[in-house]
């Protein structure tokens, strides 16, 4: 996973991005985390409240696995449709993904406010509209499941783009390691498995729906049936 230290010194640094851009980004992740925040205590008033804990666990590796599946979606569609000069999207969202097969390790240069907000700015949609739902009804195991699922998705998702760039890191920091070593999170090991082989292994949020995917060959019939309905 590691490149010789010469092409690491010559790693592409981002151009610094314009204070109202950097603004702009900082409040979408304020808010949003606020959101989740408000999210997280709701549910702990309603498991005081009396409600039965048992949907917690369940929701939320629902929610954490549904990161992960929507994370190698994009991956793999990034990596698979349209070329780097594609109008509007070939220069922010296509050119990324195909750069990083030829410079790996260029994504651990980037600082967090450069790469890591975008899906802070998807989640809030569906924050904002658990956050006017209002709090779980005592007793609701259903609305307490829903909100366990969006809190398992949205921590996945607000961690995506961090966890794929520390499995590139040589020396992630000690509680990075342990979450790697335990599975919690995309690990380098696990995320070799595509830069070896870049037909499998796009998800990298943790990397668990990765063997499932793989072994039913989901992306490669996927693609099939997308270009079978292409023009």
């Amino acid at each position: 996973m590691t490149q010789p230290k010469s092409e690491l010194s010559n790693a592409h640094k981002p151009a610094a991005q314009p204070y109202p851009l950097i603004a702009f980004k900082i409040a979408g992740i304020a808010i949003s985390s606020m959101l989740l925040a408000i999210l997280l205590v709701r549910i702990v008033i309603a498991l005081a409240a009396g409600t039965s804990p048992w949907p917690v666990f369940p929701a939320l590796l629902v929610g954490y696995l549904f990161a992960d599946l929507i994370s190698g979606t994009v991956h793999w569609f990034c990596d698979t449709f349209f070329d780097d000069d594609t109008p509007i999207i070939g220069s922010i969202i296509i050119q990324p993904f195909r750069d990083h097969h030829v410079h790996p390790q260029r994504i651990t240069s980037y600082r967090f406010i450069e790469q890591d907000t975008t899906n802070f700015f998807i989640m809030l949609l569906p924050l904002a509209v658990a956050f006017w739902m209002g709090e779980p009804r005592p007793g609701s195991i259903g609305t307490l499941f829903s909100c366990c699922l969006l809190l398992g998705l949205a921590t996945g998702s607000f961690g995506t783009n961090l966890f794929h760039k520390w499995a590139h890191e040589p020396k992630p920091p000690v509680v990075v390691s342990w979450l790697q070593r335990s599975g919690l999170i995309l690990g380098p090991e696990r995320h070799q498995h595509h830069h070896s082989d870049y037909s499998r292994g796009f998800c990298v949020t943790s990397g668990w729906m990765n063997p499932v995917l793989d072994a039913l060959g989901f992306f490669p019939r996927l693609e099939r049936v997308v270009r079978f309905f292409q023009p």
